[in-house]
Parts: C-alpha cells; sequence; structure tokens
C-alpha cells in the first residue's frame, strides 16, 4: 500500500490499516483533492485481505477533523466528481 500520500499518511500493523488526516494547519478538514485521496486507500484496503480494521485520525492537536474545507470550496477549488 502507498504512504505517502500529499494529504494522508497510513500505516499497516498487523491486520490494522491506520490513516491519518494529515493537514493540520486546516484543522484537518476535507477537500477534494484530499478525497480522491481517501478513495485510493479505501480502494486498496478493501482489496487487502489481509487488513481488517481501517482507522481514522487526524494530525496535530487542535482537531481530529473541521469536516469540509469551506476555505477552499469558497476560493472557487475543484471539486469532487464520482464517476
Amino acid at each position: 500500500m502507498k504512504t505517502d500520500y500529499e494529504f494522508l499518511t497510513t500505516e499497516i500493523n498487523g491486520h490494522i490499516l491506520e490513516v491519518t488526516i494529515n493537514r493540520p494547519d486546516v484543522m484537518n478538514s476535507l477537500h477534494p483533492p484530499s478525497h480522491r485521496e481517501f478513495d485510493e486507500v479505501w480502494s486498496e484496503f478493501t482489496n487487502n485481505e489481509d487488513l481488517w480494521v481501517g482507522i481514522i485520525t487526524g494530525a496535530g492537536d487542535r482537531a481530529f477533523s473541521a469536516g469540509n474545507d469551506l476555505k477552499y470550496q469558497a476560493s472557487g477549488g475543484d471539486r469532487f466528481r464520482y464517476a
């Protein structure tokens, strides 16, 4: 599994996948580029029979995740579209 995403980090410990949202400067808020990375991570998780549990956490000490990145959205950033 890839570990060097731009907005996420992943670590495998036995049968457990730990995914860390790595955007502490914006309280780990999520935007379309991070959604694309999550899509890739969870696709790999689903296809790996050796992984049984997925844990999501956030980097930094201010917030797990603030939710949607409203500043990114208001700036006209790209939008996530499912194919």
